[in-house]
């Protein structure tokens, strides 16, 4: 009996042994815990820095003026000084209509004014014999009044030659036709020895300027404050890809378009070589304003959720998720309008395995970013 009682207390000792030890094992300490629920990232520290904005849009280019080329007289084509594609300065003789009758008008135009010019001369010579005549007492008042009247209608006379003069003379001159602007011939529309009229207008030849360009495209309201007028703006054309062009803004409208919002510019582009041609598509490059502190992030950090955007703060080793509100994106970097402070350290590698409020651990590759 002795014995009995003997090994059912061992195995009662032995038994609560065992209890203890698995007690021990199904309920880790706290510590054991924290320990395995910390994740190592790597952070860094947000510093403001400037942030320069630019605008990206779509436009095209045009010819500044493109000037139809009709007569200002009726007459025959004598000669076409010109070609197609061919480059025209400003005030060079483009045709010549046939001015045989504006000549002889000319003509006959200045021999009334010789004619003018002579009786004039001879009536004021007159008049100053007349006029010791009649000091003299020779002659009465009313012969010298009479040869002071001819001297008047004279001189009427002559200024009246003198303008005929001129209109024959222009008349002469506008058989000439000459370029009103720099540019080079579209398009010639009329042949030598056709017949030309005024009303109506009968068109000749199509001069379009190519240098400078006119380079017209729009941005939207909220972007347009941001442009200012005499800006040097970049852009691209599909036929030169690989080049990078130009231009001085010169245009903003005052109005925005009521249906589409957006509001339309233009810039002047040169073209001393002629390359770039009206008509062809260009994709604009043009500044919109510094922010000399704005806030930037490295893309890495954000993620999204249920079409939200968030980044992970890290505060006294603790993970906190901020939801964002983000800019413009330049350089594997993202502009923070609102969300984050300067100061604060920002998940950029980890943030795939965090939960809000979860400890972590900062790798030692963690570096803030560089403010420049």
């Amino acid at each position: 009996m002795k014995k009995l009682i003997i090994l059912l207390l061992m195995s009662g000792l032995i038994g609560g042994c065992g209890s203890k030890e698995s007690a021990s094992v199904e309920k880790p300490s706290m510590a054991a815990v924290q320990i395995s629920e910390e994740r190592q990232v790597e952070v860094a520290e947000v510093v403001p820095r400037p942030i320069s904005y630019t605008l990206s849009a779509v436009g095209g280019l045009k010819t500044p003026e493109h000037v139809t080329i009709s007569p200002k007289k009726a007459g025959i084509i004598e000669k076409i000084s010109v070609r197609e594609g061919e480059r025209v300065r400003k005030g060079q003789v483009l045709v010549q209509l046939d001015d045989m009758d504006a000549k002889l008008q000319v003509e006959r135009a200045a021999a009334r004014v010789m004619e003018a010019e002579a009786s004039l001369e001879t009536n004021r010579n007159t008049l100053l014999r007349y006029q010791k005549l009649l000091e003299s007492k020779v002659i009465p008042q009313q012969t010298f009044d009479d040869i002071s009247l001819r001297v008047k209608l004279d001189e009427a006379r002559l200024a009246l030659a003198r303008t005929e003069l001129n209109l024959a003379k222009q008349n002469l001159q506008d058989h000439r036709i000459i370029s009103p602007i720099e540019g080079v011939i579209n398009l010639k529309i009329a042949s030598l020895g056709e017949h030309v009229n005024v009303a109506p207008k009968d068109e000749i030849l199509t001069i379009v300027q190519m240098d400078p360009l006119e380079l017209e495209f729009y941005v939207p309201e909220n972007w347009a404050g941001r442009i200012r007028q005499g800006s040097q703006i970049q852009f691209s054309i599909k036929a030169f890809n690989d080049e990078k062009h130009s231009a001085t803004l010169q245009f903003i409208s005052p109005t925005a378009d009521p249906a589409t919002r957006n509001v339309k510019m233009k810039a002047m582009a040169p073209n001393p070589h002629h390359r770039l041609k009206p008509g062809f598509f260009a994709e604009v490059t043009l500044p919109a304003g510094t922010n000399p502190n704005g806030i930037a992030i490295p893309e890495s950090a954000l993620f999204s959720q249920e079409g939200k955007t968030f980044a992970f703060v890290v505060r006294e080793g603790v993970a906190l998720r901020r939801e964002v509100e983000t800019g413009t994106r330049f350089n594997g970097k993202v502009e923070i309008n609102k969300g984050i402070q300067k100061g604060e350290r920002i998940v950029t590698i980890g943030h795939e395995q965090l939960t809000e409020g979860m400890k972590v651990k900062i790798s030692t590759k963690s570096q803030a970013p560089n403010p420049k």
